[in-house]
């Protein structure tokens, strides 16, 4: 279609004056035209709008919503959250009908009603938090703390947990508990979590040119991190960048009760996990899923919730503690006791079979000149010990 023809040019202008169109789709899902809040770009060549492949969201079922599936909504009303690329959030009620213009057939999907996330969910403070993070994170403000695990058969590092942290320009400190589900609520997770991914394989990189060997690196992800298809392509690629060993990562999929893990997760992390990158279910025990999940894709590890090893030696996180190691080791995992903070823990954990720890008996989140010095002094005593 000549999109240049005059008669064509308005018929466009009048479909987007009387008919409030969102976006206009020709027979390969095309994007021919477009409402000004969509913000796509036009390309002459193509003869088609280039909008943003993952601004739609579909919360009903906590995924991308991806244009070619307005085709299967023919006759149908639809409610999305549009995302614009300033990561401002907007409902939007849309119709979508069949369209034709200057003989040609298209699809058309009318604006039925748009209110801003902070109209309705009277959530001001959230919008105002989420511009913040958003521009700190592009900033490169965040920072990450790195948390030693330790295998005790042979007191040696097992490997670091990398863990987020957001100080604000004034020095408020922003709890993960805050500004993860925040990043998840915006969309904004993915790029989230791969900042972080990016800034900790370039720290791995640059320990390794000062003789800091860490065997394994957990860095946690957001299942709907992977409602992008391009995320699992994207770690890859840092990987490639930072010439580092997908079998020296691990990822952590984090539980949450809102999340499901819908067929494009459990493909993302399968490819993942092709390549030789591990997969860890982090706070196993707490979550709804768990166990369904270790069905549908393929862990490498489990950790014990820390809010089991607080209340050792209660007799019920005594049996589910038991009860954790022997599922990993039955079904051929690696098993992760954290939040060990003192000896009676550890002991009891060593007593039950537990060999990898992570808590602040041994270390608390270090940032990277802290854990430098940290990993120079274990280095040191483990010499000692040994030349006694």
């Amino acid at each position: 279609m000549n999109t240049t023809d005059s008669d064509c040019e308005t018929d466009w202008k009048s479909l987007q004056e009387t008919k409030r169109c969102f976006i206009v789709l020709d027979s390969n899902h095309s994007v021919v035209f477009c409402n000004e809040l969509l913000n796509a770009t036009y390309s002459p060549f193509l003869k088609r709008y280039l909008p943003p492949s993952n601004c739609l969201w579909l919360e009903s079922e906590q995924r991308y919503f991806y244009f070619s599936e307005f085709h299967k909504k023919v006759g149908e009303d639809i409610d999305l959250i549009f995302t614009d690329k300033n990561h401002n959030s907007t409902h939007l009620k849309l119709w979508v009908e069949p369209l034709e213009v200057s003989n040609e057939q298209y699809l058309n999907v009318k604006l039925i009603d748009q209110i801003p996330t902070s109209q309705k969910n009277g959530s001001l403070s959230s919008d105002t938090l989420i511009q913040e993070l958003v521009h700190d994170v592009y900033s490169g403000k965040l920072s990450v703390h790195y948390q030693p695990q330790i295998n005790i058969s042979n007191n040696g590092l097992y490997g670091v947990e990398a863990l987020t942290r957001w100080h604000k320009d004034e020095g408020t400190l922003i709890s993960p508990d805050v500004f993860i589900p925040l990043a998840e609520k915006y969309h904004f997770i993915a790029e989230l979590d791969l900042w972080i991914f990016d800034h900790v394989c370039q720290q791995l990189t640059k320990w390794e040119s000062k003789g800091i060997e860490v065997p394994i690196t957990s860095v946690n992800f957001s299942p709907m991190s992977f409602n992008d298809i391009k995320t699992h392509e994207r770690i890859l690629n840092i990987l490639k960048q930072n010439n580092i060993s997908p079998d020296r990562i691990t990822i952590e999929v984090t539980e949450s009760n809102k999340i499901t893990c819908c067929s494009l997760v459990i493909d993302g992390i399968n490819n993942l996990h092709s390549t030789g990158i591990k997969i860890s279910l982090d706070d196993f025990g707490i979550g709804h899923s768990n166990f369904s999940r270790i069905a549908k894709i393929p862990v490498s590890q489990i950790k014990l919730d820390r809010s089991f090893v607080l209340n050792l030696p209660g007799k019920i996180y005594t049996e589910i503690s038991v009860s954790t190691l022997s599922i990993g080791q039955n079904l051929g995992l690696s098993v992760v006791a954290e939040g060990v903070e003192n000896i009676d823990q550890l002991e009891m954990l060593r007593r039950m079979g537990y060999q990898i720890f992570q808590g602040y008996f041994f270390s608390k989140p270090l940032p990277e000149v802290e854990f430098e010095q940290w990993f120079f002094d274990k280095i040191k005593n483990h010499c000692a010990q040994n030349n006694d």
